[in-house]
């Protein structure tokens, strides 16, 4: 299994600020994240990173901030908690655990560019942190799913595997568990989105050859040793969405956890989403179809010549449900629907750190200035990119 690293100075402050470990000071609660997110504006519009948090002139940044001395003193106390960070990183350390905050330069690009401030400050991690930012099929469904709908979702794992596409998944009983199972029974590579113990999961023999040989990337926004919520569980949904090109909801009643994850990303316009149908549907995928996800049924799985393919032919006719200005996907590079993620992925890649100019970049995909100049412009105003010294020439995260 891929051993995690030390933290960044970014990450060190966010898990002093926010992290849940060792005994809990007297006045001394960790930020709520919007309390976090407010100060990591203030932080930002004083042009300080969080990495200042650690230097030793740090009480006159909390006064600046707060000008209510408890209020600084509070922060005070949870910037002072080093010894027991370092104790908790040891832990984690030992256990295959390694951890990235949302300011941190390693943060999944997925996650920072889909959810934005809705992304709790710390991810916490076991396996291979890169497999994060290379997409996949996220496939949900109920824990109690009819006998139909977990064979599905068994074959659709086992087909994304046999084409590596990674599946992005939960590891709760029932559709989400039987994708996993048929994507790494075919070879396959997996991203569990964990509402509840990543310490429990590291601890079981279910995945424990997936871990040896890097085919798991298992993630949570809560720390290592929390237990299961309900309410955790609906938090981790747009987690699963916003890692994935394409989404596919196996089965789902009209109310409960899987079908607010699909509304919230039919909302958002992530992915583009489809819903599985068959001769005997459940009440809530009839709703899904209604309101415009694409149907995919178990003959496309098992029939067609590229699942890879019909996904995205399907996805880019949906219109109607997805809104390409704010997801996209990187499934087939070859398309010539290049959606914005596919482009800026491919942009890091052929840049090779070299600053460029507009007319380059057109140059580089065949396409008008005009778009490529739009497409530059969201970079920058998403973080992925800035104007450098020389003129109209742009450097990308």
């Amino acid at each position: 299994m891929t051993l995690p690293a030390t933290v960044s100075p970014e990450t060190a402050a966010t898990l002093l600020l926010c992290g849940r470990f060792g005994p809990v000071r007297e006045g001394a609660n960790v930020l709520s994240p919007s309390k976090f997110n407010d100060f990591s504006h203030w932080l930002d519009t004083h042009k300080l990173s969080f990495a200042d948090l650690l230097k030793p002139d740090v009480k006159a940044i909390l006064r600046a901030y707060q000008s209510d001395p408890d209020a600084a003193e509070h922060l005070y106390l949870l910037l002072r908690r080093t010894d027991e960070l370092d104790s908790a990183l040891s832990h984690w350390r030992e256990l295959g655990v390694w951890v990235v905050g949302r300011n941190d330069p390693d943060y999944p690009l997925r996650l920072r560019q889909r959810l934005k401030l809705a992304a709790f400050p710390l991810l916490f991690g076991a396996g291979p942190r890169a497999l994060l930012d290379e997409g996949g099929v996220c496939v949900v469904g109920s824990r109690d799913s009819s006998r139909q709908g977990l064979e599905f979702a068994k074959q659709l794992g086992a087909r994304c595997g046999k084409e590596r596409m990674t599946v992005v998944s939960s590891d709760m009983r029932g559709v989400d568990r039987e994708a996993v199972t048929g994507a790494l029974d075919a070879g396959g590579r997996v991203i569990c989105v964990l509402s509840d113990c990543l310490e429990k999961t590291l601890a079981g023999r279910r995945y424990r050859t997936a871990f040896d040989d890097d085919k798991l990337a298992a993630v949570t926004p809560f720390s290592p040793e929390t237990r299961f919520k309900v309410a955790n569980a609906i938090r981790a949904n747009k987690y699963q969405y916003a890692l994935s090109d394409v989404a596919v909801v196996v089965e789902t009643r009209q109310t409960g956890g899987v079908w607010l994850g699909a509304d919230e990303n039919r909302n958002e316009g992530w992915v583009p989403a489809f819903v599985h149908v068959s001769d005997t549907m459940a009440a809530g995928n009839m709703a899904l179809l209604h309101l415009g996800l694409k149907p995919i049924t178990i003959q496309d799985v098992d029939k067609t010549e590229s699942l890879r393919d019909f996904f995205l032919q399907q996805g880019l006719r949906a219109g109607g449900q997805h809104k390409p200005g704010r997801g996209g996907g990187t499934l087939a590079r070859r398309t010539t629907a290049d959606l914005y993620s596919i482009f800026l992925a491919e942009l890091r890649v052929l840049s090779a750190g070299r600053a460029l100019k507009i007319a380059d970049i057109a140059a580089m995909f065949g396409i008008e200035p005009a778009q490529a100049e739009a497409w530059i412009a969201r970079a920058v105003a998403d973080g992925a990119a800035r104007k450098t010294a020389a003129a109209d020439a742009y450097s990308f995260n």
